[in-house]
């Protein structure tokens, strides 16, 4: 519940302990203008970033400003690139096998199919062959309930209990348990994500590099998968309303482009960024819009309600690909999915590639569309972990050859 407004401006929560929203893209501008001002948050157990910090640690996403922060990013750049041969290899494979499990009438959840093709676009990349996708999909499905036990426990623990919690430990040692034998052996590889992370690190020499090395796995495998995942499962969503745009990239898949495709994935991640919300801390006492604010003030900017505002799109409403395809470029503080500043996603650009093949690989052999079973309200957002359409979905899949059709997905 908002406590104080002031414009765009809007303190939320209790009086004494409010979060302030800053919703307007001048807002985001001075994020970018002043970003040293605007710190990520670990110290309030309210914050996502901190239980996120309580749970990864030294990953990338909840790394400390600083010397911490900048090993990481360097770490963990080089490995998401999209021209990686075994990355690029994973992505083509993952989007064929998309084209066949949306046939498979005993299939029930497209969510989890998505998310299941993002952990396919990943593991290989990331892991090598010695650990299984089911192997993997239960760890991450550990992870995402740690998460959420974690930030129902806060407001009654403190800082330290919530590093002693029991799901949390046994987490810690279920990690270990199936990284760390691949840690051991990690010697002299020099293909995979966790190889290289090893032959940087040392982690046989060093042990407390031991915990970074998982840390950084982790939190790089959550973030490919869920926010990947949820992202192709809300463009899936959007371009089964819109036939013409699907053959629009059928055309162009002919020709050997994909600009339609990627520009589908961008209005989509415009339209319904699977990230709502991101928070900061102001560092020291700033000014913004003649108002002061404190230094320790938590702040949220928002992709989502910018990415809705009339004001810096026309018909914010609409799904529009081709305002993505013109010359002139569109304004950082607009268009935000990714974050911005230096604390942007560092896979954003392995990200699209995935998901524009995915789309690019689907047009050209089917044509889908929300079959009549889907309520309306299916699609409606839901603001949880990430944002999710609110119910189950349903697809009619006719092969662009007309030769069969395929009613999926109950």
């Amino acid at each position: 519940m908002a406590c104080r407004q002031h414009g765009d401006k809007v303190w939320i929560g209790e009086k004494d302990n409010a979060v302030l929203l800053l919703a307007g893209a001048r807002h985001v501008r001075l994020l970018i203008e002043q970003e040293s001002q605007f710190v990520k948050e670990f110290e309030h157990l309210s914050s996502a970033s901190t239980i996120g910090r309580i749970l990864l640690g030294q990953s990338l996403t909840t790394s400390k400003e600083g010397e911490e922060w900048r090993l990481a990013r360097k770490l963990t750049t080089p490995l998401v690139n999209p021209k990686s041969p075994l990355l690029k290899q994973s992505t083509d494979l993952s989007a064929r096998w998309l084209l066949d499990i949306l046939q498979d009438p005993q299939q029930t959840s497209l969510r989890e199919i998505c998310l299941h093709w993002a952990l396919m676009c990943v593991a290989e990349g990331f892991f090598g062959r010695e650990i299984s996708l089911a192997q993997l999909n239960t760890l991450i499905g550990h992870f995402r309930d740690i998460y959420l036990q974690l930030i129902i426990a806060a407001p009654d623990a403190d800082y330290e209990a919530l590093c002693r919690h029991p799901a949390l430990v046994a987490f810690r040692l279920e990690a270990e348990s199936l990284l760390g034998p691949l840690l051991d052996d990690a010697r002299g590889g020099n293909t995979t994500m966790l190889e290289r992370l090893c032959q940087a690190l040392s982690p046989g020499a060093h042990p407390e590099a031991r915990e970074r090395v998982i840390n950084l796995l982790l939190g790089n495998l959550a973030a490919s998968v869920d926010n990947t995942g949820i992202a192709l499962l809300w463009t899936l969503t959007h371009l089964s309303q819109h036939l013409n745009y699907q053959h629009c990239v059928r055309e162009e898949a002919a020709q050997g482009k994909r600009n339609m495709a990627s520009a589908i994935v961008r209005e989509s991640l415009r339209l319904t960024p699977v990230t709502a919300f991101f928070e900061r801390r102001v560092a020291e006492n700033i000014v913004v819009d003649d108002v002061v604010i404190t230094a320790g003030t938590r702040v949220l900017f928002s992709p989502w309600l910018i990415h809705r505002h009339a004001a810096c799109w026309a018909e914010p409403l609409c799904f529009r690909p081709e305002r993505f395809l013109g010359e002139e470029k569109i304004a950082p503080e607009h268009f935000l999915p990714f974050s911005v500043g230096k604390r942007n996603c560092v896979g954003m650009t392995l990200a699209l590639d995935q998901l524009t093949t995915a789309v690019a690989t689907l047009c050209e052999h089917f044509q889908f569309s929300l079959a009549p079973s889907t309520s309306p309200a299916a699609l409606t957002p839901l603001f949880a972990l990430n944002v999710i359409p609110r119910g189950d979905l349903s697809f009619i899949l006719t092969s662009t050859n007309k030769a069969e059709q395929h009613d999926h997905i109950p």
